[in-house]
C-alpha cells in the first residue's frame, strides 16, 4: 500500500545521517626526498637524491601558457620592399608579353645577379619557394584589383550598358539572329 500524502517531517525520522570521521595531519619523521631530474638525464642512475624545501630545478612560471613556445610562428622573414618591388617588376613585364615571362627560377637568379651587383642585400635574396607563393598570392590579388578596376571604369563610363539578365555571355542562338 502507497501512500500518497507523505510529508518530509514523516520521513525524515527513518532517514540516517553519516557523521564524518576525519582525523588530526600528521606530521613527517623524515625529509621528502625526490630524485634529482638533472642527474637522471646521465645514462647513469644515481642515487642522489634532493629534498622538497630546496630549489625547484624550473624557473618560476615555466608551466604558464604565456611563456609556452610551440611553434615558430612570428618568425619568419619577411620580403623586403626593395625585392617586392623587383619581384613586382619582373611579374608585370610577363603580363604585357608572354615571351618575356619570368619563371620564379628566372626571378631567383636575376634577383642574386642584383645582390652581386651590390644592389640588394644577399641575405634578403628569397627562396624560389618563396617567390613561388609570392607569385600565387600577388597574381591573385592582382588580378581582383584588375577586375575591381574594370567594373568602376564600366559604371563611370556613360556609353556602358550594364544588363541585369544573369549571365554575361551571350548564347549562340542570340548570336546568329543578330546576324540574320
Amino acid at each position: 500500500m502507497i501512500k500518497k500524502n507523505i510529508q518530509p517531517a514523516q520521513i525524515l525520522p527513518h532517514c540516517k545521517r553519516p557523521s564524518p570521521i576525519f582525523s588530526t595531519s600528521s606530521t613527517p619523521k623524515s625529509a621528502w626526498t625526490i630524485p634529482n631530474p638533472e642527474l637522471l638525464s646521465n645514462k647513469k642512475i644515481n642515487k642522489e637524491f634532493i629534498s622538497v624545501d630546496q630549489d625547484f630545478p624550473l624557473n618560476v612560471g615555466w608551466a604558464l601558457k604565456e611563456n609556452m613556445k610551440f611553434s615558430n610562428k612570428g618568425t619568419r622573414k619577411h620580403i623586403k620592399k626593395k625585392v617586392l618591388q623587383y619581384l613586382q617588376g619582373f611579374f608585370l613585364s610577363g603580363n604585357l608579353k608572354a615571351a618575356d615571362r619570368y619563371s620564379p627560377e628566372d626571378m631567383h637568379a636575376d634577383l642574386e645577379d642584383l645582390a652581386r651587383n651590390g644592389e640588394i642585400s644577399v641575405e634578403d635574396v628569397p627562396m624560389v619557394k618563396t617567390i613561388k607563393g609570392w607569385i600565387g598570392s600577388y597574381s591573385a590579388s592582382f588580378k581582383k584589383e584588375a577586375s575591381e578596376r574594370a567594373l568602376t571604369e564600366a559604371s563611370n563610363d556613360e556609353h556602358a550598358l550594364v544588363y541585369n539578365t544573369g549571365s554575361s555571355r551571350t548564347n549562340k542562338r542570340q548570336k546568329e539572329r543578330v546576324g540574320d
